[in-house]
Parts: structure tokens; C-alpha cells; sequence
């Protein structure tokens, strides 16, 4: 293994891999889904930002979501659904085309219109259609693959809409 005498070390208030050598600063325990150095600090996403290559630092516990982590050991790690299979996470079968219904009175489905999502009358027409995307973990327009069901300007407004596939949460 690559790293097998490195460790996951704090330098300030980053944290890297250097040489084990046991001291504070490579001390860690889990303790309730926080993970916590020997001088009482805690691992957290910067920011709070959930964007790809977010840096990770040791920072004072405050018990936030950026704060919060699962530890799954990797024999114990499930393979991600395929086609066809629950993503019990989502709640979604991962391919398998859907209608998204209001429980309202009329029945209707959710429709694509331009880039506006709306209800309409059921008409069998791709923009009623949709789909889990594994990859992306996002709910997809059959009428156009490479858009999903978003949240207008990046998550600033309440409005959904049908936008181009982020890897990304906003």
C-alpha cells in the first residue's frame, strides 16, 4: 500500500498525511459521528461548501452538518445500485422511468415546460417522464438526459426548474 506508514496528520488548522509518529496531532476518536482530536477540535468541510475537492480542516466543535460523518469500514461498504435496483437513500429505483403525481385532487404530473417545472394533465409525452441517475444522485427529464430537477439559481429561490446536470450540491 502506497500509504501504509502515513497517517492522517493536523498542521494548523489543515489537515494532510505525513509520517506516523503517534504524537497529538495524529490522534483521532469518533465520538457521536464527529471526528475529534486529541486537543478537542473537529473535522469539518471549510465553509460548510459541498462542492467537489472541498478542503477539509480541524476547526472548534459546533455540532454542524459540515461536521458530521458516517464511518463505513470498507469490507462492510454495499455496491452502489445498478439499473433496476432501489437506492434505498433516495428512495428511487436507479433507470426505472416514473411519473412524478400531485396527491392533490386533480392527479396531475409533473411537466417540463421550456425550463419551467409545472403540473399538467397527463398526456404521455417525455417531459411527464423521469428517471434516478446513480451517477449523479439527480432526478432526470426523459425528454432531456443531460438536464435534471433543480432548484433555480443554484438553490437561491424556491423555484424548480429543469437545468443542466450538476455534480454538485448548491
Amino acid at each position: 500500500m502506497q500509504y501504509k506508514d502515513k497517517s492522517l496528520t493536523l498542521r494548523g488548522t489543515n489537515l494532510l498525511t505525513s509520517k506516523t509518529n503517534a504524537r497529538w496531532f495524529q490522534l483521532f476518536r469518533y465520538i457521536n459521528k464527529q471526528i475529534i482530536n486529541e486537543r478537542g477540535t473537529a473535522m469539518e468541510v471549510q465553509g460548510g461548501k459541498d462542492n467537489e475537492g472541498q478542503n477539509i480542516r480541524m476547526w472548534n466543535k459546533h455540532k454542524g452538518l459540515n461536521q458530521k460523518w458516517d464511518v463505513t469500514y470498507a469490507k462492510e461498504m454495499k455496491p452502489e445500485p445498478t439499473k433496476g435496483q432501489l437506492n434505498k437513500r433516495f428512495g428511487l429505483y436507479v433507470e426505472r422511468p416514473f411519473h412524478i403525481v400531485t396527491a392533490m385532487k386533480s392527479g396531475r404530473y409533473v411537466d417540463v415546460v421550456e425550463n419551467n417545472i409545472v403540473i399538467k394533465t397527463p398526456n404521455g409525452f417525455k417531459t411527464q417522464i423521469w428517471w434516478f441517475d446513480q451517477k449523479t444522485k439527480t432526478i432526470k427529464s426523459q425528454a432531456d438526459p443531460n438536464k435534471s430537477l433543480s432548484i433555480e439559481n443554484q438553490g437561491r429561490t424556491n423555484n424548480a426548474q429543469l437545468w443542466n446536470t450538476q455534480y454538485r450540491w448548491f
